[in-house]
């Protein structure tokens, strides 16, 4: 029963001095060489690597109770009660959310920042504080007050920003019809989008939906008025109760 034990552990032995010697045949070609198509399979597959974070969306401000810019966070301070008893607490630093205004992209940059960090922002400015904690301010959310911006809002109000790739209004991504033919034969009319009491509303209105939709009231000639002479029935609660009450002379 011995010899069949040694015999496997020498078989087991030489199996993996054939794999080590494989993997070092592979790694010096690859490395001579350089051209991984012509190495096979084996090769292929040792030198798959996959980087997951190379197209991932990369966070400006890093997350958690710090600040943005100078990276300022919460310490280790003492509580005493009154005996005078001491014990530890942590203490956050006053952080705030505000929009900061950036001279030189002409637009309001929303940023998590100590009041520590406000107070250096009017001394050395926002953009020399950005470029030494590494953050782009383009890629931050913002509130645009070019004046170009300005003019083109007050030129389009009450217009609902439309897609021109995609057909706004669906839940599923939908693109627009490019055929010209097909445009000028189709009898739909186009979707729209439009302002009511703060919230965007899309379809196909007609002339009484869009009259609804701008609070403007309707036409005269809509407008049901009785002629001069009619006698026009009450139906008031007063105006019947009135009518039923018998007449005493």
């Amino acid at each position: 029963m011995v010899a069949p034990r040694r015999t496997t552990y020498a078989a087991s032995l030489a199996l993996n001095a054939a794999l080590a010697a494989v993997m070092l045949y592979v790694t010096f070609s690859s490395q001579s060489s350089g051209n991984q198509e012509d190495l096979g399979i084996a090769l292929s597959q040792s030198s798959l690597t996959r980087d997951v974070t190379m197209h991932a969306r990369k966070n400006q401000i890093k997350s958690g109770r710090r600040c943005g810019l100078t990276g300022k966070e919460g310490t280790t301070a003492y509580k005493y009660c009154f005996s005078h008893k001491r014990a530890t607490k942590r203490q956050q630093p006053n952080l705030q959310r505000k929009f900061v205004y950036w001279p030189e992209g002409q637009r309001m940059v929303k940023l998590k920042l100590s009041t520590d960090a406000l107070k250096t922002i009017d001394k050395l400015g926002l953009e020399a504080m950005a470029k030494k904690a590494g953050i782009d301010l383009n890629k931050l959310p913002f509130k645009d007050l070019r004046p170009e911006r300005k003019e083109y809002l007050n030129k389009h109000k009450m217009e609902v920003p439309v897609s021109k790739k995609t057909v706004t209004g669906f839940y599923r991504k939908t693109y627009r019809m490019k055929n010209p033919e097909k445009l000028a034969a189709s009898k739909k009319t186009p979707i729209q989008g439009k302002y009511y009491h703060g919230t965007v509303v899309f379809g196909r209105f007609t002339e009484d939906e869009l009259r609804q939709l701008n609070d403007v009231p309707l036409e005269k000639d809509l407008v049901k008025t009785y002629e001069d002479g009619v006698d026009v029935e009450d139906i008031s609660a007063g105006g019947a109760d009135e009518a039923s009450a018998p007449q005493t002379s």
